[in-house]
């Protein structure tokens, strides 16, 4: 059993479950390293001021900047969010005067990120920002303002990066798409990281054993979908891409409306669904997704927010909630253990990579 007070005595025998046991306190570090990044703060909200902001990232960067766009819509702002291979091979033309990018990448190393500043540079006049795990990587030395996530080495697959990740989309959304200031945006989010992190102390008091359950369940499936909606959509996406990447569950994300347009033909008797429930006011509609589902004979687990609960519908993982894109990285804990549970019956060496690797460096 991984304990509250220090689960890293458990979690030594491999990276992968101490680095998701180490999720609390990245999201400490975090908060806490904003203070140091006010100036810079300052400089991404003059910067990107009255102009027209496409979002870019791969992979679990890819979905966390998701969650992001979703918030940014709600607050009036249009924000393509576009994968970086497509931004940097298909749509670079599209951006023209008044534009500007933020490119998420945990390593600032991924090829695609690295050529897009290379075209930018070349186009000239189009601002980047930067929010990467590595200040002295190419793509935040690239940037005109760059964000350190301030996570910590991560070996493993993106489980405390992740979850750190979403907490500077947070601190974006706020800076992008409000007028706090500063000051307010970087005290109440450490409230926010607080909060969140006693939460994922509760999860990680019986880590190995969270992680155990849920991979029996993951076992026998002829198939599992992870489907959220809004920014439910993130931790659905990171959580199918590390169960494929460290457990070789083939997994399949999906945004639950997208679910309903075809693929729900899959409910039966050997489909199980895990729904992410961080969006309270569509509650009826997870939930009504939720009972076909059941009413089908398939098995489904729901991870949310407690104001996302139902009548007669408790969620089987649930957290207190602090703002969404912080939820949204809390929400995938449950199943990143899954992911290391699964991984380490079937691996000597759990989340280790043996045909790819954690940074990608050729298309």
């Amino acid at each position: 059993m991984v304990s509250r007070d220090n689960p890293g005595d458990s979690a030594e025998r491999d990276i992968f479950l101490r680095e998701i046991c180490e999720s609390p306190d990245t999201l400490l570090h975090s908060a806490e390293a904003l203070a140091a990044q006010a100036d810079a703060l300052a400089g991404i909200r003059s910067t990107l001021e009255g102009r027209r902001v496409t979002l870019t990232g791969m992979g679990s960067s890819a979905d966390a900047v998701t969650g992001l766009a979703s918030i940014l819509g709600r607050r009036g702002m249009d924000c393509p969010n576009i994968h970086t291979a497509e931004l940097l091979h298909y749509r670079m033309d599209a951006l023209g005067p008044g534009a500007a990018v933020v490119a998420v990448s945990q390593s600032g190393l991924s090829i695609e990120a690295v050529k897009m500043t290379a075209k930018l540079r070349q186009k000239g006049g189009i601002p980047l920002v930067a929010v990467t795990n590595a200040p002295d990587s190419p793509l935040a030395e690239a940037a005109d303002v760059s964000l350190d996530i301030a996570a910590g080495d991560e070996q493993g697959p993106s489980s405390k990066t992740y979850v750190a990740t979403m907490l500077l989309m947070h601190v974006l959304a706020e800076v992008i798409g409000t007028d706090k200031p500063i000051d307010t945006v970087v005290e109440q989010t450490r409230d926010y990281a607080e909060q969140a992190a006693g939460a994922l102390r509760e999860w990680l008091k019986d880590a190995e054993g969270l992680g155990q359950t849920l991979a029996d369940w993951i076992e026998p499936a002829d198939a599992l979908m992870v489907l959220g909606r809004g920014v439910s959509v993130a931790p659905a996406e990171l959580n199918g891409l590390v169960l494929k990447e460290s457990a070789h569950v083939p997994a399949q994300s999906m945004d639950s409306a997208e679910f309903r347009h075809g693929p729900l033909e899959l409910a039966g008797p050997g489909l199980n669904a895990v729904l992410m429930c961080l969006e309270p006011v569509q509650a009826s509609l997870d939930a009504r997704l939720r009972q076909d589902l059941i009413a089908r004979g398939a098995s489904v687990k729901a991870i949310g927010v407690e104001a996302a609960e139902t009548p007669g519908l408790p969620l089987d993982y649930s957290l207190p909630g602090t703002a969404p894109l912080i939820d949204a990285g809390c929400a995938a804990l449950p199943l990143l253990l899954a992911a290391w549970a699964e991984a380490s019956r079937r691996s000597e060496t759990p989340g280790v990579f043996h045909v790819g690797a954690k940074v990608t460096t050729c298309e």
